[in-house]
């Protein structure tokens, strides 16, 4: 694994390195037997719902761990990201972010961007099974309880805590063959879940046709309507974050979020309304600040 500025440790240094004792596992996992037994051989531990993408107006299925399963998951999750990772992968990482994601870009002549698509429903139980038992060495029947406790219906579940890091490490070989690829065409990766960036002076459509055929490799799509590819412009959006002459700012949408926003506080009598109004508006001010600070420029009051 490339080595990483940021904090954490290696793959091998964790404790769920060549674990191969169930006694251990339960320790570990802050569970009994009895609790442990109950989470993998119970199948009604899921909710599922739909939720409405206010932007494509989509909707998409959310398999939500009840909570019994998923305060476990939270743990697995606390653990996995305890790990080291490369550079090139911001989110699910510890310290970093879609700006973080979106700064990597900065100052590029190409930039072309990949998504995934569904990204959790084709992570099957065997590849999550696969990290477990070949890069972390667990037994068999440790890796086979740690699968258990983190799919459903034999793939990643959208609303679990520990689907985001799983993805990661469940295509480690795929990432690690990619980001070998995009080094040695001199570009940047950035990998934001499900959202592949790659920049340079220079980003050849065989570049990107050998990055396709990793994921078709791994069982994975690229979603053609969501590629973007930029060349030469003075402004370029990356992770929702637009870099306009070298400078990260937020898009126009966040600024009219914000307008409308203020609006419905001013329009809106209700109480608890209005609070709930204050606090979107907070959360998008926020957002914007963080932008601004990754400028190293003086934030707005």
């Amino acid at each position: 694994m490339p080595k990483s500025k940021y904090t954490g440790y290696e793959l091998n240094q964790s404790p769920f390195y060549c674990l191969n004792s169930k006694a251990k596992l339960v320790k570990l996992l802050h569970v009994n037997r009895s609790k442990l037994k109950l989470l993998t051989h119970t199948e009604d531990l899921y909710l599922e719902w739909e939720r409405r993408d206010s932007k494509s107006k989509k909707t998409r299925l959310v398999e939500e761990p009840k909570r019994i399963l998923k305060c476990v998951q939270k743990r697995i999750e606390e653990l996995l990201k305890r790990i080291k990772l490369p550079n090139y992968v911001h989110a699910p990482a510890k310290g970093r972010s879609y700006i973080s994601n979106a700064k990597a870009h900065v100052n590029a002549v190409v930039v072309r961007s990949l998504d995934i698509e569904k990204y959790f429903p084709s992570t099957p139980a065997r590849h999550v099974y696969c990290f477990f038992h070949k890069r972390m060495k667990c037994s068999p029947d440790v890796a086979g309880i740690l699968t258990k406790l983190s799919t459903f219906k034999d793939h990643l579940p959208t609303g679990s805590p520990s689907s985001a890091i799983l993805s990661y490490f469940s295509h480690i070989d795929m990432w690690e063959a990619i980001n070998e690829i995009v080094e040695r065409a001199n570009c940047t990766l950035t990998v934001y879940m499900d959202d592949v960036t790659i920049s340079g002076d220079c980003v050849p459509d065989n570049l990107i046709w050998q990055v396709k055929q990793q994921f078709h490799r791994y069982g994975l799509h690229s979603n053609r309507n969501k590629e973007k590819h930029y060349i030469g412009k003075k402004s370029y959006e990356v992770t929702g974050v637009v870099i306009t002459d070298g400078e990260l700012k937020s898009p126009n949408r966040q600024h009219y979020k914000m307008h409308e926003v203020r609006k419905k506080i001013h329009l809106e009598t209700e109480p608890e309304k209005r609070i709930k109004l204050m606090r979107s508006l907070r959360g998008l001010k926020a957002q914007m600040q963080q932008v601004r600070e990754a400028n190293n420029l003086a934030v707005e009051t």
